[in-house]
């Protein structure tokens, strides 16, 4: 018999779907020879169960001798061999199996044949997949294989091809029929069975087939874990998913000699809020962009925060006009991609705004003369959080970013975040002048500043400058970790605070996050009255009191004035441990600024040193007095004051900067206080409120370290904040693993 009219026959049956092989008209690109003998093989998957019913082996022109033929499992074990016989001198061999090897869906086995001394072969051909039918060839970097003359092969080397093939015979099938990917609620049965299905080698029913069900992952039970198919050739299981919600529940469903397959289910939270729900949805990394906001493109809100529902004029300046565009973009954890693309405007066109208008007297630069670019539809099912509008001009392909708060006023929730708007605008040199000196214009600082004019900030951590990113600095690591847990949480701004303190009512915990260092007086006030509980996951926050004004054109709150001195006309806009305002920050959360080291300041810091580690904050993290943290303390931080500390006081960390520091704030401090110290803190104030502050500003990165240079993520950190915010009334409902929750 010829070679072809066995290829011949090889078609005609794959024609009739009663045989296929892997390779159809492949032959070898050379042949090879070191003189030694060997085993050589390749692994090999069939989508479909069925019988392997011969093995076949490309033999080369100078290559005689006997020849063994092997089908093995993936761990090693011969499921059946053959003797090959009545050899033509070279091409394709192909010898039946006395008994046919049954082989199971979609699980790797390995055909090997003997080699005397010559070989066929094509190096690299199996790094990708040889597919035919429904066999295919396993593109794990390590096929082919190779080994010593009668052994099970584990060699490869550059997935070269050996030309070693099986006859393989579709036999009974088990394939899935519904009730896959389902979404269900922790502890609770699924609405919809898991059904398989059993057929022949035509498709037919097979009735009388076994199916076991077996939970593979994510506790739970099954309505029956054994069950026999009808004559539809179905049968099925009810999951009662596991407790744990946020994981996936998997459930094996098989069929001896047949195979398997494997369903998948989601867990909710029994009481779902909507943070858990919207980090459910696909995440992305699209939001950031690699540089300070280019000079292309610049564009600022017209509010620092919108309701939901409602609507956000954007005003967007072009160097050259033309087409741009803007992609809005929530921060969130969303899977570790941190933000989720909730609109696209389209392509837009743009035009060079006028000059910003600037008042001498203040240096206050105001981009309110700018007309409106594109106003942005809020929608009623946005979830509050921080969002970020990304502007991209066409031309140059530059990206800049503005940043604003998506509200929800009616909302009750858990925790209020508060969004550091305030010292982001202290910091922001757009249009040459900031409250910094060192930052503005000839070294002359404003005096006031406009919300009306674009940030300066950026997206990416790494070699950023955090004073123009406050947010994306810190807060961004906190929103992350938080969503990650599924915590309850609404956001503002202080702006937001500053002009309605009823926000306050509708939560149990105020969050004060990184570096939240300019307040206004009413703010301050109605935080500090309010009985909400308060965390401050911050250091020199509250430390500059402000104070608003009306846009030129009397919007309000639009321009915020910080003369750091006694000479502001209105109100002495300077410190508020001042003599004028005699309101020390540690009145509000306990400790205050005392300390700051700038010089690589952003990846720098100190460890954070245990106090009081009976205090049930620190319960279940088996942590000590003494034991230390690393670099959760910087690059600013707190202490406590002994001449303005609040009744009650609990020390829970006292950490020491042993390196160089820039900056000792001793005002108000009573004399011989060191500066080095920063001290962590805890107490009941007179309102009732629960007050937590960690009196430093780099705290968070023990929660989430993302974009941070010098992973400092601490399991122990992660659980005593569990306890903080639990006992003030916020419980994760998808606490990390090994978390236990209050």
């Amino acid at each position: 018999m010829t070679q072809q009219n066995d290829f011949d026959k090889i078609l005609l049956a794959q024609s009739l779907n009663t045989s296929q092989t892997l390779f159809t008209t492949q032959v070898p690109g050379f042949e090879w020879s070191d003189g030694v003998s060997y085993e050589l093989g390749m692994k090999f998957q069939s989508a479909k169960s069925g019988q392997v019913t011969a093995i076949r082996h490309w033999k080369a022109v100078n290559e005689t001798g006997n020849h063994i033929g092997r089908i093995w499992s993936a761990t090693g074990s011969i499921l059946g061999s053959v003797t090959f016989s009545n050899e033509t001198a070279s091409g394709w061999q192909q010898q039946d199996l006395s008994t046919p090897v049954s082989i199971l869906a979609n699980t790797t086995y390995i055909v090997t044949v003997s080699c005397n001394s010559y070989f066929g072969v094509t190096n690299n051909a199996l790094a990708s997949p040889v597919v035919n039918g429904d066999l295919s060839s396993v593109a794990d970097g390590n096929n082919s294989v190779f080994g010593s003359l009668n052994s099970f092969p584990t060699n490869s080397y550059q997935n070269s091809n050996y030309f070693r093939d099986i006859v393989f015979v579709v036999g009974n099938s088990l394939t899935k029929v519904s009730g896959d990917n389902q979404t269900g609620t922790a502890g609770s049965a699924l609405a919809n069975s898991f059904v398989v299905k059993a057929t022949d080698s035509s498709g037919n029913p097979q009735s009388g087939v076994t199916v076991n069900f077996a939970i593979t992952s994510g506790g739970g039970s099954v309505s029956s874990a054994s069950a026999v198919t009808g004559n539809d050739g179905q049968a099925s299981t009810v999951l009662t998913l596991g407790t744990t919600a946020g994981i996936t529940n998997t459930v094996s469903a098989t069929a001896s000699d047949i195979g398997s397959v494997t369903f998948s289910a989601s867990a909710n939270p029994a009481n779902t809020n909507a943070i858990y729900l919207e980090n459910q949805k696909p995440g992305t990394t699209d939001w950031q962009i690699p540089q300070v906001g280019q000079s292309d493109i610049a564009g600022y809100a017209t509010a620092t925060s919108v309701n939901k529902g409602g609507s956000l004029p954007i005003k967007v300046s072009l160097a050259q006009a033309g087409n741009y565009t803007i992609d809005v973009y929530r921060l969130g954890y969303y899977g570790g991609q941190g933000g989720r693309l909730v609109l696209s405007s389209g392509q837009l066109n743009g035009i060079t705004q006028p000059a910003c208008n600037f008042d001498s007297s203040t240096r206050t630069v105001s981009c309110e003369n700018w007309s409106t670019s594109y106003t942005l539809q809020v929608g009623n099912d946005w979830t509050s959080g921080l969002y970020i509008a990304k502007l991209t001009d066409q031309r140059s392909g530059s990206k800049s970013q503005v940043v604003f708060v998506v509200r929800h006023d009616s909302e009750r929730s858990d925790i209020l975040f508060q969004s550091s708007f305030n010292t982001l605008q202290a910091y922001n040199l757009s249009g040459g002048y900031s409250l910094y000196p060192e930052q503005s214009i000839g070294g002359q600082r404003a005096f006031k500043l406009s919300y009306d004019r674009p940030f300066a900030q950026h997206s990416t951590l790494s070699g950023s400058n955090p004073y123009n990113n406050i947010i994306l600095s810190w807060e961004y690591n906190m929103v992350r970790w938080l969503e990650s847990q599924s915590y309850d949480i609404s956001y503002v701004t202080n702006v937001d605070v500053h002009a309605n303190s009823s926000l306050l009512q509708q939560h149990n915990i105020f969050l004060s996050v990184g570096h939240d260092e300019y307040w206004s007086l009413e703010e301050f006030n109605s935080v500090q009255s309010n009985s909400i509980n308060k965390a401050f996951f911050s250091a020199n926050s509250v430390y500059w009191r402000v104070r608003f004004e009306n846009s030129s054109t009397g919007v309000a709150n639009r321009a915020m004035a910080c003369y750091k001195d006694a000479t502001d006309p209105v109100a002495p806009t300077n410190k508020f441990r001042s003599p004028e305002n005699n309101k020390p920050e540690s009145a509000l959360k306990g400790n205050m600024y005392i300390g700051g080291r700038w010089q690589n300041f952003f990846f720098d810091g100190f460890d954070f040193v245990v106090k009081n580690s009976t205090h049930p904050y620190y319960a279940n993290t088996n942590l000590n007095d003494g034991d230390k943290l690393s670099g959760l303390v910087g690059f600013e931080w707190d202490a406590i004051n002994l001449n303005a500390s609040p009744s009650g006081l609990v020390v829970l960390s006292e950490s020491v900067q042993s390196q160089n520091f820039d900056q000792a704030e001793l005002e108000g401090f009573p004399a011989g206080t060191d500066p080095r110290i920063s001290q962590a803190v805890s107490f009941t104030s007179a309102s009732g409120a629960k007050v937590f502050s960690t009196g430093s500003i780099q705290f968070m990165w023990g929660l989430d370290s993302e974009g941070v240079s010098g992973p400092r993520e601490d399991t122990r950190i992660k659980q005593m904040v569990v306890n903080i915010l639990a006992d003030m009334g916020a419980r994760p409902l998808t606490p990390g693993s090994g978390i236990i929750v209050p």
